[in-house]
């Protein structure tokens, strides 16, 4: 096996599913996942992957498995998780059954191009007001298009000439019985815009539009939120003391204040910080929508005490740094939320709560202090408003943002980069 320390190992396997297609989200599931692999050698002082302790782990899952712990889904990702993981760090590759969703679905020719071209057009690239759909979507999109092609297939159908109104009404019967109503709610959305792109590019004698046009009840859960005696045990578990301790400080505050993504956290430059006018200025990751935030002094000291008292020397154009050398940017969503693990651990919360959490939490927190929803999503940066109404459930603390000046950072003695 390659000899290397867990945390290059991680952030070598990172990198590499970043360049296999696997989007942020998914690389967050599965590098936490294959933590609890290199947290069971770290454990026992283990500083290379033994097989041995692997196949411990892989009995472990399998009689959780037989207890009724875990489900059988659950279990056969573990399984896969572990096999990929392991399949990287002795080879240096990374093997996906499905790196494209939907990818692993064989087409008849005729419906394969179809799809190829779909996912190539406008349609598929841009949202209203002409935004850039995100790869996240696109991939949805994909998957979407064949498995409604696969369906097809299945019926029979080897084009489209024949396929209808019937068709699709069964095939989205045939979701609604075999997903979840969140999932048949977004395949009924792709479906019309796969549909409105075939009736304008003339493959199709209809866009359908009406069939498609129902409303589908998901069931969505109310977002959970800290409360602010949770968001203060959070802070105060954190030792401001050590270099460690000062950026997860500054880290949390962004989340907790500003609301930001853990993509843009990473992402965060030293340049985006406007310290003379009090303002915080990104362009988010998800959405391509710029967004200018107030600079609020508490989230103002938090980056003034990393970057001067904290923050290593470095060329990084990026305000957070790796702990150790080399001292460069953190790669990824993932670093920002390993951080706040951290910190929720040593704060006793529960662990379902997540760094997405923080936003969720100040979102809700704003509508009910009684924050018009067109201003919240403004803060959240929300391309649309009806992103912002989930929120409007929760019943929780508001936890005040105000925009104050700020006289900058600069040290005695010159900036330090």
């Amino acid at each position: 096996m390659i000899k290397q320390s867990f945390d290059d190992l991680m952030e070598r396997y990172n990198d590499a599913l970043a360049a296999s297609g696997v989007s942020c989200s998914a690389r967050l599931g599965k590098l936490y996942r294959s933590k609890a692999i290199t947290r069971r050698h770290e454990a026992v002082g283990r500083e290379q992957l033994d097989d041995a302790l692997i196949a411990e782990y892989v009995l472990e899952i399998s009689e959780r498995l037989s207890a009724g712990e875990i489900s059988q889904g659950y279990a056969s990702i573990m399984n896969r998780e572990i096999e990929q993981f392991v399949l990287f760090v002795k080879t240096g590759e990374v093997k996906l059954p499905n790196p494209l969703l939907g990818a692993r679905m064989i087409l008849p020719p005729e419906f394969q191009r179809i799809a190829d071209e779909f996912l190539e057009s406008d349609a598929a690239l841009f949202g209203s007001g002409g935004r850039p759909i995100s790869p996240n979507t696109r991939n949805d999109m994909r998957w979407v298009a064949h498995k409604y092609f696969e369906w097809l297939a299945g019926q029979g159908f080897k084009d489209l000439q024949k396929a209808g109104a019937e068709q699709i009404r069964k095939f989205l019967l045939y979701c609604s019985e075999t997903m979840a109503m969140g999932s048949v709610h977004n395949t009924r959305i792709y479906l019309m815009k796969l549909y409105a792109y075939l009736y304008e590019s003339g493959q199709s004698k209809s866009s359908f539009g009406a069939l498609l046009s129902f409303k589908v009840n998901r069931g969505a859960k109310t977002p959970e939120a800290l409360r602010q005696d949770e968001l203060a045990a959070l802070l105060e578990a954190i030792d401001r003391g050590t270099v460690e301790g000062k950026r997860a400080y500054a880290v949390m505050m962004l989340g907790i204040v500003l609301g930001l993504r853990a993509v843009d956290v990473v992402n965060l430059k030293l340049s985006d910080i406007d310290w003379m006018n009090g303002e915080v200025k990104i362009l988010q990751a998800k959405t391509a929508v710029s967004v200018v935030l107030p600079l609020t002094k508490d989230v103002g000291e938090a980056l003034k005490d990393y970057i001067i008292n904290a923050r290593p020397r470095s060329d990084s154009p990026q305000i957070f740094l790796r702990l150790n050398t080399p001292y460069t940017r953190l790669k990824s969503a993932v670093t920002a939320g390993e951080i706040y693990n951290a910190c929720r651990k040593a704060a006793g919360l529960p662990e379902s709560k997540r760094f997405h959490t923080l936003r969720r939490s100040l979102g809700t927190s704003m509508l009910a202090a009684g924050e018009p929803v067109t201003t919240v999503a403004q803060v959240l940066g929300h391309a649309e408003v009806d992103s912002t109404k989930k929120y409007i459930a929760v019943d929780t603390e508001h936890l005040k943002m105000c925009a104050l000046t700020f006289d900058g950072i600069k040290p005695k003695g010159g900036a330090r980069k």
